[in-house]
């Protein structure tokens, strides 16, 4: 469909949400071409023993996957400067966009 690859970076939001549709989110996730999952958004919740965003990424197919801090995914984007890239989530996520187009822009 894309002529480039397609990097998508996802902050998962709320511990029940992941827990509940953990496998839904891996296969919509699946359809990008490398995916960086960001912690959990806990929003108003406690954590939930075993509820990580690992628990979406060891149900996708797709090889090229990992679970990076918010930290070291700029650090990421800055090393492998990505020319398609989708940031989507309902949490904090929206405060990379800027450092995230800072750093492309450079």
């Amino acid at each position: 469909m894309f002529n480039q690859r397609v990097v998508l970076i996802f902050q998962p939001h709320l511990y029940t949400r992941t827990q509940d549709l953990a496998k839904e989110f891996a296969e919509s996730l699946d359809l990008a071409d490398e995916v960086i999952l960001l912690p959990i958004y806990p929003a108003r919740e406690l954590p939930i023993e075993g509820v990580e965003s690992e628990l979406i990424l060891h149900q996708m197919a797709i090889s090229n996957k990992q679970v990076l801090s918010k930290e070291r995914m700029l650090e990421w984007v800055k090393d492998n400067r990505p020319s398609l890239l989708v940031m989507a989530g309902a949490g904090d996520i929206d405060a990379l966009v800027q450092p995230v187009k800072e750093i492309l822009e450079k």
